[in-house]
């Protein structure tokens, strides 16, 4: 149990509390604090995150959670949205139980980094406050996130301690000290960008001070395509109008601050961040990145986050207003639910909504204001009650047709014509748009089912491909709703032509050999070094379809192809090999290991296949007998 522990200030890194731990302990050896903190002295402590929290919070008495850690003392929380599940727990469990191997390449800081900091930074209004108030300045996580290049608290700029993390021992930890630390504030890069800068602080500040347990990248990536579909950056098939989106992102920033923060978008790279972030694939991209993007959709990180457990509909949330002003509910939310297609000329949504008293109606959205919810487009079935109310209209007398349209909510020309059809029919209560729908299905029923008998009694000899393309609405009419009934009437299914489907498979044997023969020596003779396999052998004569699935009529295709098929080490022997030819030819004197090296063997590897080559390390690692390059066959 360790005595006592310099407790973590507000948003410090755990490095820097467990730097002070180590100035105020007294220890000179920085492997005595590492066996008091985490019970070894071969750890490597790490800046950002940190490693081995539970035996930690062990010694405390569990004074502490790694959870809490975690969460109030190291970056993850910064990275943790825009991770899956999955690699969120790994990187969760390594912190807690491990050394925090692997946990940056999880991170994607390796690979995916952006805006890399050398140094540990801080903020001078921070630490003169701090010297104030507990009397030594800290380290604050905030400060040290990548593409952070101010104060989130005070939007001056960071400066950079004269000591790094690479100045030291892998071990020792650095401790900021307050006659090392300059206290004059700068505002230079407040006034660059028009702010932007400070505003992307405070949203990486967001993502370290709130927790988001639930949410992961699908979660992030779901918020995005709703909010694209309201800025009409997506189409009703939920695909990205990436043009419309670079245009967008790239006209708000602007190419300078993008390039500043390393992040410019090559609109011809089908794999740029953009479009990665707003696709459902496995990469991950820098939380630098998502913060420009979600500040440009949402406007600031609470909106976005606050509305990520809502789905978007072009036409707000439900219940919806029946717009009949014939019913009493007029304007009253009584419609559940909308059917939403897109316009066949400009692809924007078009809701129909219908209610319960038989009013249709639709319009093209998406809406932009509470207003929108009151408007109609188009009106497609007045229902019984709108018919009932103009009856009772007519039947009185004594007003205009001007007066009873806007009664109704319709144009003049709807009354006279509705007046007209009364007169010469009595009208039929209580029908649907759905009664309408299933009325107009039985009529094409029946007038497709006639097409097709005319078709066949009148051009008996079509083939049913041949009917199909005279008629295609009705054929696919027929075989969405009667199947059985167009199975029947079709004519009998022809049999395919030619040859009848006989193939010559020995002579097929014949052709794919020579092919394969061929193409095993093209393949020797490449640049780039190809293992010679069934794989490799069947893409390069395109036939590698035929040889997985018709192999036992191949016997002999399939057995020059086991002949030739090199093992793993006997690749890697002709790789080794061939490099060993192009350095003797260049005349390179290179030690063996970069013979390895550059073949992208392991050490083990090389190991085992070293004694095949043709390796002397007497003339400095020249190579001088005979190189050349024999396949090896088994």
């Amino acid at each position: 149990m360790l005595s006592f522990f310099t407790d973590p200030y507000p948003d410090e890194l755990l490095y820097s509390a467990f730097a002070r731990y180590h100035f105020y302990s007294g220890n000179i050896v920085f492997k005595d604090t590492l066996m008091e903190l985490f019970g070894k002295k071969t750890i490597i402590p790490t800046f950002e995150m940190g490693n081995y929290l539970q035996f930690f919070c062990n010694e405390l008495g569990n004074s502490y959670t790694p959870k809490s850690l975690i969460q109030q003392h190291t970056i993850f929380p910064f990275y943790a949205p825009f991770l899956p599940q999955y690699r969120q727990v790994d990187i969760r469990k390594a912190i807690t139980l491990g050394n925090g191997q692997g946990v940056y390449n999880k991170l994607g800081i390796i690979a995916g980094s952006i805006c890399v900091k050398k140094a540990i930074y801080y903020c001078p209004m921070c630490a003169s406050t701090e010297i104030a108030t507990v009397g030594e300045p800290y380290i604050h996580r905030e400060h040290q996130l990548q593409g952070v290049v101010v104060c989130p608290h005070h939007s001056c700029d960071l400066k950079a301690y004269d000591i790094t993390t690479n100045d030291c021992s892998r071990i020792e930890y650095v401790r900021l000290e307050e006659n090392r630390i300059d206290l004059s504030s700068t505002y230079c890069y407040k006034k660059k960008f028009n702010g932007l800068l400070w505003r992307i602080a405070k949203a990486a500040y967001y993502l370290l001070t709130h927790h988001f347990s639930n949410i992961e990248k699908k979660n992030v990536l779901a918020r995005y395509k709703n909010l694209l579909y309201q800025k009409d950056l997506l189409t009703n098939g939920m695909r990205v109008r990436q043009a419309n989106l670079h245009d967008f992102v790239v006209g708000h920033y602007g190419k300078p601050l993008l390039m500043f923060l390393e992040s410019n978008i090559d609109r011809h790279n089908e794999y740029n961040w953009l479009r990665i972030v707003t696709r459902d694939i496995k990469r991950t991209v820098h939380p630098l990145r998502h913060i420009l993007l979600i500040l440009l959709l949402s406007g600031n990180m609470d909106n976005f986050f606050r509305g990520m457990s809502t789905s978007y509909n072009p036409f707000g949330a439900g219940p919806w207003p029946c717009l009949n002003q014939a019913a009493e509910h007029y304007q009253q939310a009584m419609i559940e639910q909308v059917i939403i297609t897109a316009d066949s000329k400009t692809r924007r949504p078009v809701g129909t909504f219908t209610c319960k008293c038989g009013y249709c109606y639709s319009r093209t959205g998406p809406d932009q204001s509470e207003k929108d919810r009151y408007r109609k487009g188009r009106i497609k079935v007045f229902g019984a009650v709108w018919e009932r109310k103009l009856r009772e209209l007519l039947q009185k007398n004594d007003l205009s047709y001007r007066k009873m349209a806007r009664i109704l909510g319709c144009d003049v020309k709807t009354v006279q014509k509705f007046e007209a059809s009364m007169k010469n029919e009595t009208m039929k209560e209580g029908h649907t748009p759905l009664d309408i729908l299933q009325k107009q299905a039985t009529q094409y029923h029946k007038s497709y089912k006639q097409r097709f008998q005319q078709i066949m009694r009148e051009q008996p000899e079509l083939s049913r491909t041949e009917i199909r393309k005279i008629c295609p609405k009705e054929y696919m009419f027929l075989y969405r709703h009667d199947q059985a009934w167009l199975m029947k009437i079709l004519p009998i299914a022809k049999a395919p032509s030619g040859n009848n489907g006989y193939i010559d498979w020995q002579q097929r044997d014949l052709e794919i050999l020579v092919q394969l023969q061929r193409a095993y020596s093209i393949l020797l003779q490449k640049n780039k070094i190809i293992r010679i396999c069934k794989s490799s052998l069947g893409k390069q004569i395109a036939e590698l379809s035929i040889l997985n699935k018709k192999k036992d009529k191949l016997p002999l295709s399939q057995a020059f192809i086991a002949r030739v098929t090199e093992t793993t080490q006997q690749f890697q022997i002709r790789r080794c090999q061939q490099i060993i030819k192009e350095m003797h030819a260049e005349g390179i004197f290179l030690p063996e290991w970069k013979v390895w090296r550059k073949a992208g063997l392991r050490h083990k590897d090389y190991n085992l296949i070293k004694n095949y080559l043709n390796w002397n390390s007497s003339q400095g690692g020249i190579f001088t007998r005979n190189d050349k390059v024999n396949h090896p066959v088994k």
